[in-house]
């Protein structure tokens, strides 16, 4: 009997500073629910997790694996996962989201196995656990210091000890053939194209042709996997870049924009308004009393999901 279509509901995006690509998702808003979503998601960074505390499972594509505190988890952009924790319980993660070719640069190239590297930062899910990694818990820790407590030469500090968590990582790396996730990963030339050019005009032919697909079969593959059309998706990568900026700098709404990719401020405003419930001024001045920083600490674009949101979503 076949397996069953899995089908994607949801896609997590950040748009992370130009100046030192990495954002950290911290606090106690990331409180895992004991109740098991029945939606998978997925990122467009790579992002490195670390239970502080607490127990559960995780789906990894079509893998079920247990965690407990100190497990540490690497994985890729375009991956299936989600977490939940232990009946009654709320476990506690930290996460970082980063770009690793931007962050490490030519220092890359001096790791052992640059082929295995690219696998691993392009497809690679793994759970490293206290018991079996006791090195990884730790090195995620310090790093999360040095960028939440900003002190001088913090930068290099994060460098050095991204370099030694991803050479550490090339040890344990091991690749698995990964079924479930193989309709997605036919969508990621399209998602990493759209990730990087967001900001301009293209037609939807042009990414159906970097899937290698008919534009009628890549618009329906997109929207059974992620949930909208292609078109929708591009709007709403839009829409979470200029939450950045609008956060982060001082620049104009209209200048924001233009940034972004709208040619017309008011076809901004309505999709902002569609998307996030509000004009772009006045999300602004919503969130006036938070510091802008390089390195961003916030809850996204998406909040972990509380119990009651998962329940009232499967009843």
């Amino acid at each position: 009997m076949a397996r069953p279509r899995l089908v994607i509901s949801e896609y997590r995006s950040y748009e992370l500073p130009a100046d030192f690509p990495i954002m950290v998702l911290q606090g106690e808003k990331w409180r895992i629910s004991p109740v098991r979503s029945s939606r998978l998601h997925f990122h467009n960074w790579l992002e490195v997790g670390v239970c502080l505390s607490g127990s559960g499972g995780m789906m990894l594509e079509d893998r079920q694996v247990d965690f407990g505190e100190g497990t540490v988890t690497f994985i890729a952009p375009h991956v299936l996962h989600t977490t939940w924790s232990a009946p009654d319980t709320f476990s506690l993660w930290s996460y970082l989201y980063l770009d690793l070719e931007t962050l490490l640069g030519h220092a890359l190239l001096d790791l052992p196995d640059t082929r295995q590297l690219h696998r691993m930062t392009r497809s690679g899910c793994m759970l490293l656990t206290a018991a079996d990694s006791p090195w990884a818990a730790p090195l995620v820790q310090e790093m999360l210091e040095e960028i939440t407590q900003a002190k001088p030469g913090w930068q290099t500090c994060v460098r050095g000890l991204l370099l030694a968590f991803t050479a550490r990582m090339l040890r344990e790396y091991r690749e698995e053939e990964r079924p479930a996730g193989r309709q997605l990963m036919a969508l990621t030339p399209a998602l990493e194209y759209i990730r990087e050019n967001y900001m301009n005009a293209f037609p939807i032919e042009r990414l159906a042709d970097l899937c290698h697909m008919s534009p009628t079969h890549f618009r329906r593959l997109f929207h059974e996997q992620i949930g909208t059309t292609p078109l929708d998706f591009v709007h709403l990568v839009r829409i979470e870049a200029s939450c950045t900026l609008l956060r982060t700098t001082g620049a104009s709404v209209a200048a924001i924009a233009s940034q972004v990719g709208y040619g017309s401020l008011s076809c901004y405003n309505r999709h902002f308004l569609q998307n996030m419930g509000a004009t772009p001024s006045d999300w602004r001045r919503a969130g006036q009393g938070e510091a802008r920083h390089s390195v961003l600490t916030y809850t996204g674009w998406q909040k972990a999901e509380t119990s009651e949101e998962i329940l009232s979503r499967n009843t």
